[in-house]
Parts: structure tokens; sequence; C-alpha cells
């Protein structure tokens, strides 16, 4: 049986893969496209953001089963902010000892639902070998140790040994080390400079020497960060950055013997985890959450949420989450936000149901689980009001989505992910949300909508005969692999 490897290239586009495959740019992923099957349109999580959708890429599901809603968000339990690490000056000002906690220890150990279970943990538990290399998202069997640099240490303030569960195999840049034949030897892609590992180059060392060392595990989860970092600063240079990534994928590819035995060997899948939108750059495209909500008492990064305060805002670029600390402010809260043209989206639960508002229109639909219509993936709706809201089609009892893709699920997965009374908003194309010390990218890439410049994704497969189903969803990859693998799946 052949070993499965999973590629996840942050902020891959389709349309840029296309021309740099078409300006002769892209040898190693042309390889793989010209001997594969490419889906140009699967559709990710919302929010579009790392956090949220990584955990629903090893866990198959939408964050109202996994319960990670995004990147930055509020837990009322605990009156705290989560951050994964988004915003230099937020983590600072919420503290980089708790934010670093939430990536490194929270979020597979107390905030990824124990009512699903991980890919790695399936396939182990079926007595496979899984890894996972540079993946935030890891939760597994096996306990790691995490060996923080001195300078980090200190400035986290870490005082314990922290180990954390993960697949057999397990690298998190420098910070956890694989338990493979032979180290990986030092060079500057595993200083501070370069996230101390976190980054394309590190990661396909790994690779190769996993591959090397005899020890390369059933299924390997692979995370290449480095063009997300660079279209946030120049999507102009789209292509370029995205040719830069090929280049690894290159190194990777010729430490076998030819090409074609990678694809004799392995089976290989390819896909992102979001897009990127071009946000304008005049200050007119940054949407100031505090100013369109002066009437309310906001709470500061860094302080206690307390009875003082109405709302807590967790920014998450192109969409945020709003926290009525008091529910009854909940009407007063949307009628201030529906003021604005430039929000595209208001979304919030009532009960059962999902109402969702155009900015700066008196437009409202409401949908929820039932038997009315069905959508593309044949989950069951009903809905009422106005389907324009989300440029909803009709045939008969059929739904298909155009500008927000598999609209509804994404949505009721974002705000069922937790109890807590919530508002999501999105950003229209070109534009972004901005608050207290959030990072900002006037002239330069940012996501998290629900919108399909963020939402659609390429999936690329090669090395298998099997055909991945369409309409095709970054959810489906747990099952399509774990298939691959010849491994029982449990419905959900």
């Amino acid at each position: 049986m052949k070993k499965v490897l999973l590629f996840l290239i942050d902020s891959m586009m389709p349309q840029v893969l296309e021309r740099c495959i078409a300006l002769k740019k892209a040898p190693g992923l042309q390889f793989f496209m010209e001997r594969g099957q490419y889906i140009p349109d699967c559709v990710t999580v919302f929010p579009t953001m790392t956090a949220s959708i990584d955990c629903s890429l090893v866990t198959g599901v939408y964050p109202d089963q996994h319960q990670v809603p995004g990147l930055v968000w509020y837990d009322p339990e605990t009156k705290e902010i989560v951050n994964y690490i988004n915003g230099a000056a937020q983590v600072l000002k919420i503290g980089l000892e708790q934010c670093a906690t939430n990536v490194l220890f929270d979020l597979n150990e107390r905030h990824l639902s124990k009512e699903v279970k991980t890919i790695h943990e399936e396939l182990e538990e079926s007595g496979l070998v899984s890894g996972s290399i540079n993946v935030i998202a890891h939760r597994g069997h096996k306990r790691h140790k995490v060996q923080l640099p001195v300078a980090l240490q200190a400035a986290t303030r870490f005082k314990r040994q922290v180990k954390v569960s993960g697949p057999t195999i397990m690298s998190l840049g420098t910070l956890v080390k694989p338990d493979i034949f032979r180290p990986i030897t030092w060079n500057w892609s595993q200083t501070l400079q370069s996230s101390y590992g976190i980054n394309d180059a590190y990661a396909i060392d790994v690779l190769i020497e996993v591959v090397r060392s005899g020890k390369q595990p059933d299924f390997s989860l692979v995370y290449l960060p480095d063009n997300d970092h660079k279209l946030h600063r120049s999507p102009g240079e789209a292509v370029e950055h995205l040719a830069e990534v090929d280049q690894q994928l290159v190194r990777f590819l010729n430490s076998y013997a030819s090409w074609e035995e990678v694809l004799e060997q392995n089976v290989c899948l390819f896909i992102s985890d979001h897009g990127q939108t071009v946000i304008g750059d005049s200050q007119e495209h940054n949407i100031p959450l505090e100013e369109l909500l002066n009437e309310f008492s906001i709470h500061r990064l860094g302080t206690e949420v307390s009875k003082e305060h109405d709302v807590v805002i967790c920014n998450n670029e192109r969409m945020a989450y709003l926290y009525p600390v008091h529910e009854e402010k909940m009407t007063a809260l949307i009628s201030a936000l529906v003021k604005e043209k430039r929000i595209d989206l208001i979304a919030w639960k009532e009960g059962a149901k999902i109402a969702v508002r155009k900015g700066g229109t008196e437009q409202t639909l409401r949908f929820w689980k039932g038997r009315s219509y069905r959508d593309p993936y044949g989950a069951d709706w009903d809905a009422e009001g106005d389907f324009q809201v989300l440029g909803v089609h009709l045939n008969d009892r059929e739904l298909t989505f155009d500008a927000y893709p598999d609209a509804f699920s994404r949505l009721y997965g974002a705000l069922f992910s937790q109890k807590a009374a919530v508002v999501a908003i999105t950003a229209a194309p070109g534009f972004e949300f901005i608050s207290e010390s959030a990072p900002t990218h006037l002239g330069g890439g940012s996501h998290g909508s629900l919108h399909k410049q963020d939402s659609l994704i390429p999936l690329l497969v090669a090395g298998t005969a099997r055909l991945f189903p369409t309409p095709a969803r970054l959810i489906d990859v747990k099952s399509f692999i774990l298939q691959e693998l010849a491994v029982q799946t449990v419905p959900v």
C-alpha cells in the first residue's frame, strides 16, 4: 500500500496556481497536476483562518463539532480571549505567555473537542503510523516534549516541561523534534528570525529526513506557511511567492531517484487552507469597529472582562466575532452594525436558527436544519426571508451557492461552535476590520470572510486511480485519505 502525503500550502489560490504553471514557474506542482486530478473550487471552512481550518482538516468536521471557532475568539467561561498567535501587538497586550499556551497546549489538549477524532488518532487506532510536520492542530495518542529555546522560554515564562499530544512522528519547528534516525542538519531556517523552523524550508528538510530514515508514516501532513506571510505584504507578487514554494517541493522531488518514484511510492495531495483578498490602500478600506460601536463599553485587551463592559471584540482580519457581555444588548449591537455598508454580512443565532443581514440594508435571511431544501453536499435546511442575502439560488427544493460557497453549513458551523451569544461579521471584498492593536494590511492581502475570494481553494490529488468526490470540501479530505489507507470510517 502506498504512503499518503498531504501538503497544506497556506493561501494557495487556484488562479495563482494556474498562472504560475502556465508561466512555467512551478515545475513541481505541474508534475503532479499533469498526473492527477485538479479541483479548482474546493470549499474551505469559515472563518477562513488557520486554526479553525486546520482543526477541520484533521477532524473532517466543521467548527460546530470540533469547537475551535477561529484564530481569535472569546471564552465566556474563563473570561479570556483566546489568540493562537495572530498580530504581534495584540499578543503582547493579551500576554505572550497566555497566547503561547493557547497555541502550544490549549488548542489540542483543551479546545479541540474530545467528541471528534483526528485523522492521527483514527489511523493509529487502526494500527497505522501517522505524522504531522509544523501543523498546529496535531492531536494524537503519543506525548511529545516541547523544548523551547532559552529566549522563547524567558519571553513566555514557561517554567515547566510541557508535553503535547501528537502522532508517532511529529515536528513542530524546532520546538518538537521528530523521532527519526538522524537529526536535521542545522541551518538558518531553524533560527528565531525564521520562526524556529515553522517555515517551508525546515518542513521539507524534516520530510526528506523522515523518508530517508525509513520511518516514513503511512500518512504525513506537511504545512508550508511562507506563501501566506508574503501575500499579506505583497499580493501583486503572488506568482513569484508560489514559485518559491514550488522550489521547496522540487527539493523534495529531487530527494528521490526520479520524480516518478515519488508517485510510485506515495499518494500526494496538495490543498490550501484559504484564499486571500487584496485590501485597498486607503484608510477607507479599514472598517473601524471601535468607532462603529462607540455607544457601547468595549473591553480593552489585557484587562479582565467585567459587567461594566458591553462587548468583547475578537478580530479575525476580514471577519470578527463580537460577544455581547449582556445578551439584552444584542439587538442594539446588531442595529449599530447594519448601518455600515462596508460590512458584508452580519450573522447571529436565534435559538436553533441562524439570522443573516447585509450591511447597509434591511435584507434578512433565516435558515435552520430542516427538510424543505437540500444543498449540493446533501444537507437539508429550512429557510425564510430574502435568499439574496447569501446569493442563494433555488431550483425547486435544490439550493445552490455562488458568492458564499456552502454558506449554510459554514455559517452554522461557526456560530454553533460555541454556546455563547455572539455576532459574526464579515467585511466586503477589499475591506478589513481594525480594532485595538489588530494587524492591518492596507494594500496587502487578508482573509477571514465567507466570500468566495477567501473561501475557494485548489485541491490536487496524484498517485491514485480514485477520484476525489465533487463538489469538494476541505472537510472531505480526511475521509478520502482514510479510504485510501483502507481504514473503515465511522459516520459522525
